[in-house]
């Protein structure tokens, strides 16, 4: 008799240390749980958010498989290997929703390949809540992960995005390293034209969050200055 392949739960994990009430429901609990076996980016990471979750979580009887940017060559196959043993797997974020700006889609894929049921499980996006609370036009946008890290090649990315936002008409959103946000911004507000929105939503859900929608002049005047805490940058150089 064959036997039945798991289930691979994607399962969202908190923006920060501050975890936001709804996960601790049974909704959340009784899956993590039910799970022995999760991929994560890593361990210690994973381990403390599912003690804070469950105090008395049975971490000694989980397995932790490790996926993240220095692990995405390894063999995707070794990873659904306890999936077509029957076995159910949950693949975490390290913060957010995972997949989304994260690695492990890759595993999805093989999942799907080898027809093992995906589950995902709603949990917060910082990409999606940003966009949701900037103000700006979510009809059409696009997610541009990093910029380039050398000052050049920044400045042209940083006018190439503007100049598309406002010939198509959309949002464009990307991110940034905590401790490179404010050589960001000081890019955008000296690059980009005084009339061009420009979103800045930092540490989403938790306590000391903020998100500041201004036109580029305003930004100039008013507010330059970010902590090093993650955030999620929206502008937007189209008609309103």
């Amino acid at each position: 008799m064959k036997t039945p392949k798991g289930t691979l739960f994607l399962l969202p994990s908190p923006l920060g240390e501050n975890i936001s009430e709804f996960f601790f429901t049974d909704y959340y609990i009784q899956r993590y749980l039910q799970i022995k076996i999760f991929i994560v980016e890593e361990i210690r990471t994973a381990r403390r958010f599912l003690r804070k979750l469950v105090p008395n979580f049975p971490i000694d009887t989980c397995t932790f498989l490790i996926y993240n940017e220095h692990t995405l060559h390894a063999d995707v196959q070794s990873y659904i290997q306890p999936l077509l043993h029957g076995q159910d797997v949950g693949l975490m974020s390290e913060a957010g929703c995972p997949i989304i700006a994260d690695p492990g889609h890759a595993i999805v894929r093989e999942a799907h390949k080898n027809e093992i049921k995906v589950v995902p499980y709603i949990g917060p996006s910082s990409i999606l809540l940003a966009l949701m609370a900037s103000g700006l036009p979510s009809q059409t946008f696009k997610f541009n992960g990093y910029l380039p890290a050398k000052s050049t090649e920044l400045i042209k990315v940083i006018q190439k995005i503007e100049k598309e936002s406002k010939l198509q008409n959309l949002t464009q959103i990307f991110i940034e390293t905590p401790y490179r946000n404010q050589s960001l911004l000081d890019c955008i507000l000296k690059h980009c034209t005084s009339h061009t929105l420009l979103s800045v939503a930092c540490n989403l859900t938790q306590p000391d969050e903020f998100i500041y929608t201004q036109t580029i002049e305003n930004w100039r005047k008013n507010c330059n200055n970010i902590p090093k805490k993650p955030a999620v940058f929206l502008l937007y150089s189209g008609k309103l």
